[in-house]
């Protein structure tokens, strides 16, 4: 019994003495981009796998796999390059310095500060930035040529694209990356991030000239922090302090291919495998993943920053991200330049997934492609990534229905609307003889209606108790209000002086039109509704509404009254609510035609409601002129002036809440005083 209980503590105790890291969710949870554009959770789809801190590393700044499946590290603090492989965690070779055979007589080389490596057929590259020269050697050190000075700019990171020419960037490089031939010829800037205006630099451009304008606005652009080539010889580059093209694909010219990816505004370094999958390390800890045309897929990881000041190293967790490089079996590797560790993180089934999906789709097996996307769909109902590419495979293979279904479901537009203009067109082609068929029908049947109704007055009859409604007084006032869109002028003094329309009828369109302003805004088809109705803040939609337009209403009284105006406030508000006829067909028609128009007659939608709006600025413009006797130059001054005093009338109440808000809670925080002083 005895001898169980001391093999129980001795195995107790050897557990305890293990060293191991563990990995809480914090570190590794992953996020991606929900139908609405914000981040969301979603599964995991790498974990922490290996951390090694026994490497001696030293500030690594750069590294990369061989097509062996090697890891070579720019050692950086240690003044070397190592080869480390990373399936027995072993260092292969360490190459501090290098020599060069002079016809027999060897000299030798330390490296100075060896900030990046590249590594190809053609040999290895170092970036010394110390020494401000590109070496090209053998892997065993010796130097194959006189090396590349790619003064005045102490070069960083590098890479060599399948002829020997070598693309370089350096510290404060601003005009771009270097390109050098595989001769140590200068080519120039491959490319170069644009300059970024502030809005006071682009008055300034405006109002000065050229000349006045670079003397008085520095400009220099951003500084590449990053950058990597493919096998198809494609340049990508990480700029750090910026979100807006952080991430960037080059053509053969230097432009950018990708459409301003999302990403932090740390971005450190990027790594693109063999299938074109692309990842970018964030300085802060975060890596980034796109597929090939730069979509982002999700993110993972989390600095010592956002999980809080830590006493103890957790796996995947960055004190600051240097570098990342990708293994063929796609675990990815992460340094860290600062607490000097390498760390691994393995992908998991979801992101396996994920990938031989978008292999599939650009191989064109669009049916298979569905089929793994519905396997990443069991992980994840709501995957986003997934039902979008599971709409572009049933695009692809015409089946429009199922690709439109899928786009709504990602809350993709622009998929959307491509695959319902072939679904419309389809029901438009099998459908037009119908339509064509009907027209003629109606037309054929409302010529022989108009005959019967010559000869028996039927028609005339039958629609008698349908018009009677119109003829009462609250109908003609309202029907009113299309005369007041053809004849503006007379329609406004009769309103005034004949009594034609009713208090009553200008309120029923006042509400009649909010009620179209609240559709158009929460009701549109899913194409043009950026913000579905449960987002929407109709709170703010109402107050916006009765606010503003029963502020101009009293805006414009106080300031005829000030003016010699005529009009009384109900002739005012008469006079607007008729005025609002045009914008409230606008947005009535605006909406049900977005139901059935795509992106393409978008251009419509503009028209109408630019026509509506103008409309009834002039019909609010000639009102004014009517209803005060102004002239047109007066009823102008009067426009401004209302606007002037709706401003001051909403300053007045900002600032009327902001003082009752802190006179509240400060009556609160003396009661609450007096109670504790009373009962304590």
């Amino acid at each position: 019994m005895k001898r169980i209980v001391y093999m129980v503590i001795l195995l107790m105790i050897s557990i305890l003495s293990i060293n191991v890291s563990y990995a809480s969710s914090a570190t590794t949870y992953t996020m991606t981009i929900d139908s609405k554009g914000n981040f969301v959770r979603t599964q995991d789809a790498y974990l922490p796998e290996t951390v090694l801190t026994t490497l001696g590393l030293n500030k690594p700044e750069d590294m990369m796999f061989d097509d062996n499946d090697m890891l070579w590290i720019a050692d950086t603090g240690n003044k070397r390059i190592i080869e480390f492989d990373t399936f027995t965690n072993t260092i292969n070779k360490v190459i501090d310095s290098f020599f060069i055979d002079r016809d027999g007589e060897i000299e030798t080389y330390n490296f100075k500060e060896p900030r990046g490596v590249f590594i190809s057929n053609r040999g290895l590259y170092v970036a010394d930035t110390g020494a401000n020269a590109v070496y090209r050697m053998t892997t065993d050190g010796e130097l194959i040529e006189e090396p590349f000075v790619s003064s005045p700019y102490a070069p960083n990171k590098l890479v060599v694209d399948n002829r020997g020419n070598i693309y370089v960037y350096g510290e404060g490089a601003s005009n771009g990356i270097v390109q050098l031939s595989n001769k140590d010829e200068f080519l120039g800037f491959f490319t170069t991030n644009k300059v970024k205006l502030t809005l006071l630099q682009q008055f300034y451009k405006r109002i000065l000239s050229q000349e006045q304008f670079d003397r008085l606005a520095i400009r220099s652009p951003q500084t590449f922090s990053s950058i990597f080539i493919d096998k198809n010889s494609m340049i990508y580059t990480t700029t750090a302090s910026t979100t807006e093209d952080a991430i960037k694909k080059h053509n053969m010219q230097g432009g950018n291919i990708f459409n301003n990816t999302i990403s932090q505004p740390d971005s450190k370094d990027i790594y693109v495998d063999s299938e074109g999958i692309i990842y970018a390390g964030m300085s802060s800890g975060a890596i980034y993943v796109y597929d090939a045309s730069g979509n982002y897929i999700f993110s993972f990881g989390v600095s010592n920053e956002d999980s809080g000041k830590l006493t103890e190293d957790i796996a995947g967790i960055f004190s600051k991200l240097s570098a990342i490089a990708v293994r063929k079996d796609g675990n990815i590797y992460a340094l860290d330049s600062e607490k000097a560790f390498l760390q691994s993180f393995s992908p998991t089934a979801y992101s396996k997934g994920i990938y031989n999906a978008i292999k599939l789709y650009e191989t064109r097996e669009y049916e298979k492609s569905i089929e793994a996307w519905d396997e990443v769909l069991r992980l994840n109902q709501m995957s986003i990534i997934a039902h979008n590419n599971i709409a572009k495979s049933y695009l692809q293979l015409e089946n429009y229905e199922k690709a439109q279904e899928h786009f709504k479901l990602a809350g993709n537009r622009d998929g959307y609307s491509e695959s319902y203009w072939e679904v419309r067109n389809v029901v438009i082609q099998n459908t037009l003889g119908a339509i064509i068929i009907a027209g003629v029908l109606v037309y054929l049947l409302s010529k022989a209606l108009k005959l019967v109704n010559n000869k028996t007055n039927a028609i005339t009859n039958f629609m008698e108790p349908i018009k009677k409604p119109f003829r009462k007084k609250l109908g003609v006032d309202l029907l009113y209000t299309f005369r007041v869109m053809k004849h503006p002028s007379d329609s406004f003094y009769e309103l005034k002086r004949k009594n034609k329309g009713s208090l009553l009828a200008a309120i029923i369109i006042y509400l009649l039109t909010f009620v179209f302003f609240i559709y158009y805004s929460s009701g549109k088809g899913f194409i043009y509704q950026m913000v579905s109705a449960e987002d929407l803040d109709l709170t703010a939609l109402v107050l916006g509404y009765f606010l503003l337009t029963i502020l101009f209403v009293v805006a414009n009284y106080l300031d005829t009254s000030l003016h010699d105006g005529v009009g009384n406030i109900k002739q005012i508000f008469i006079m607007f609510s008729y005025s609002l006829g045009p914008i409230a067909i606008a947005l009535l028609t605006t909406a049900l035609l977005s139901h059935v128009l795509t992106y393409n007659e978008t251009f419509f939608l503009d028209l109408i409601m630019m026509f509506g709006s103008v409309w009834t600025a002039i019909l609010v413009f000639l009102g004014i002129v009517e209803t005060h006797d102004y002239s047109g130059k007066k009823a102008i001054k009067s426009i401004l002036m209302t606007i002037l005093f709706i401003l001051v009338i909403i300053i007045v109440i900002l600032i009327v809440i902001t003082m009752w808000k802190q006179l509240s809670t400060f009556i609160e925080l003396i009661l609450k005083e007096l109670i504790r002083n009373v009962v304590g």
